[in-house]
């Protein structure tokens, strides 16, 4: 007769062996969400690619006089590139201003010229109010550097860090610039 010891064992044998096959189980299932999290993320990033590229197509099949100030925020407010839409910004011209950029792209910008040097992802996030912590929020603010980049706004340098571009910040073509000065700047 076995010993009531020796059954209490056997089970607990069990219960561990099923334990570590369902912990397997369970590792693997998240392998398989984590893998699909990046496909996923990857798409994403495609589509954006994708409509970037066919918005550029566009602009450069069609042409168009370049109006400087105000002039430029009506034409890409009406033309569907507004703030309203939140549209890809247009590509950079002598005598265009932030005010034609729309949304979070403006944000982006806006906080480029307001650091006191070139910034990476996790500073512009956090300078636009977004969580740093949250990896997909940094790479939405990232993105939308890359673009400005793409587009004559920004600068990045060989560090991944963006600064804005010289002409388009120059006095007069970029309120940002002009309402806030640099620290150390002189107010006089």
């Amino acid at each position: 007769m076995p010993s009531v010891l020796g059954l209490v064992e056997r089970r607990e044998a069990r219960a561990r062996q099923e334990l570590e096959s369902w912990t397997e189980v369970l590792e693997q299932a998240q392998a398989e969400v984590d893998a699909a999290r990046e496909r996923v993320e990857r798409a994403r990033v495609g589509r954006e690619e994708l409509v970037s590229v066919l918005a550029e197509e566009r602009t450069v099949d069609t042409p168009v006089s370049v109006p400087s100030g105000r002039e430029a925020a009506a034409v890409v407010g009406s033309s569907g590139l507004g703030a309203g839409q939140g549209g890809r910004p247009p590509v950079w011209r002598s005598g265009m201003g932030e005010e034609v950029l729309s949304g979070l792209y403006r944000e982006v910008f806006a906080a480029v010229v307001a650091a006191s040097g070139p910034v990476n992802g996790v500073e512009l996030t956090r300078a636009v109010g977004r969580e740093a912590e949250i990896k997909n929020e940094v790479e939405k603010i990232r993105h939308r550097a890359n673009v400005l980049e793409k587009r004559g706004w920004l600068l990045r340098a060989k560090d991944g860090r963006f600064m804005p571009a010289p002409g388009a910040v120059g006095r007069g073509a970029c309120p940002a610039r002009a309402e806030r000065p640099r620290p150390g700047a002189s107010t006089a």
